[in-house]
């Protein structure tokens, strides 16, 4: 399983990305191309409660599965 962080604010989506000496942020433009970009290994977002600004990335990641 591959676990990715996720940052998303009013002005910002961030995600960190696992490589192998760590993890590497990546700024992120968009919703569905970041939804898109996973590869079809399983993933899990891991991201904290940030109100309105996380409703839709994670009502779309829960209809993905991921």
């Amino acid at each position: 399983m591959t676990y990715i962080g996720i940052d998303i604010s009013e002005d910002s989506f961030v995600a960190a990305f696992p490589t192998v000496s760590g993890y590497q942020t990546q700024t992120v433009k968009g919703i569905r191309k970041f939804i898109g970009s996973l590869s079809v290994a399983e993933h899990h977002c891991v991201m904290e409660a940030t109100g309105n600004y996380s409703f839709l990335l994670l009502y779309l990641l829960n209809r993905q599965g991921k």
